[in-house]
């Protein structure tokens, strides 16, 4: 089968290789509506909340846990977005950021404006890759973003898991190894990785816990290759 066929067949199991991801991060993942307006333009306090306002979506979110983020846009269509809530993250007071794999700057689908509607977006991406990775036709990419988001969630759930406190560090590093192109037909190094990402999931194990294992060690080992 070819990547769109793969990543048509494998859409169940990777939604529930989601939920899997999910344990104890239990809050329903946020759906925005994108159909009148793109980039879309959210106050700050959708995310935090101001005192005497209503709670902002990261308000309840434990630190270093992540919600996922489902953008609704025109034709059915749907964008992944990944938000952490972590102690390392300091760009920000609230010490959250979004996963946005097309990039912090010209293709990022969020805006997000403080109260003096002062454009905040870059110290809420900190996460993100500088330039969009999330690009190719649909022969090599038929729709990556929501494998984006596994993948970064795999490897955040490792960084917390093993307490690393320069997991920042490392995750922008391996943003930069993937944000290396290819060319504009086949995308950038960090497709080929998720085409990696998405056949694992739908043609491993039975067991998330061993394809999270596998994911996450096809991850490791790209990013040392890469790097030597």
């Amino acid at each position: 089968m070819n990547r769109r066929e793969i990543f048509k067949k494998g859409s169940f199991k990777r939604h529930s290789f989601e939920i899997y991801l999910s344990q104890g991060n239990e809050m329903k993942e946020i759906v925005i509506d994108s159909t009148n307006q793109y980039p879309i333009h959210l106050p700050l306090t959708y995310f935090v909340s101001n005192k005497g306002r209503a709670k902002g979506k990261a308000d309840s979110m434990p630190y270093e846990s992540f919600r996922w983020i489902n953008i609704q846009s025109r034709g059915g269509n749907a964008h992944s977005l990944v938000l952490i809530k972590s102690r390392m993250i300091k760009t920000n007071m609230h010490g959250i950021s979004i996963f946005e794999p097309n990039g912090r700057n010209k293709y990022c689908s969020i805006c997000i404006l403080d109260d003096d509607m002062k454009n905040v977006t870059r110290d809420y991406t900190c996460v993100s890759p500088e330039f969009n990775i999330n690009y190719g036709s649909m022969t090599y990419n038929p729709g990556y973003c929501g494998v984006y988001g596994i993948l970064f969630v795999v490897m955040f759930r490792h960084y917390v898991a093993q307490k690393n406190k320069k997991w920042l560090i490392e995750w922008n590093e391996m943003m930069t190894m993937m944000s290396k192109k290819i060319n504009n037909n086949v995308g950038c190094l960090g497709v080929e990785i998720a085409s990696r990402v998405q056949n694992i999931i739908s043609n491993g194990s039975f067991s998330f816990e061993i394809i999270e294992n596998d994911i996450l060690k096809m991850l490791l080992d790209v990013n040392e290759n890469e790097n030597d």
